[in-house]
């Protein structure tokens, strides 16, 4: 079975996107995307594996991952390289999903806003419940 190319591309950002540079604004868009992993009874969903795969003008997938703590809560910065370019907003439109590997137990589709300035990135909620 071949990976799906987003989940690739979130495995490559992952091992590769964790250094951010915030001194090259040389079209690049940054956001921070935090949210929860809970199960319908409200009771989180510890250390949940969550992916996080977006696209903007092109329809080239970009992504990460991110592990939710104990108490199901996670938070992440997203970095868009600048061959990303972003929708107009800017934002993106991103699938956030748990697990990333696998069949996915929850799933959502949210617009992100993002800034071409690391210290104004806006924050994102996002909230995933699996049933």
């Amino acid at each position: 079975m071949r990976p799906h190319p987003a989940l690739l591309a979130a495995v490559l950002l992952t091992a590769c996107g964790s250094l951010v540079d915030t001194k090259d604004t040389s079209g690049r868009h940054y956001a921070i995307v935090r949210g929860t992993v809970t199960r319908a009874s409200g009771a989180p969903v510890a250390n949940a594996q969550v992916g996080i795969s977006c696209v903007g003008v092109a329809s080239d997938p970009f992504g990460l991952t991110v592990d939710a703590n104990a108490n199901g809560a996670f938070e992440t910065d997203v970095y868009a390289p600048s061959a990303f370019a972003p929708l107009p907003g800017p934002t993106y439109v991103c699938r956030v999903l748990t697990p990333y590997t696998g069949i996915p137990q929850a799933q959502r589709s949210v617009t992100i806003s993002v800034s071409p300035d690391f210290k104004t990135r806006p924050v994102n909620a996002v909230a995933l419940v699996v049933p």
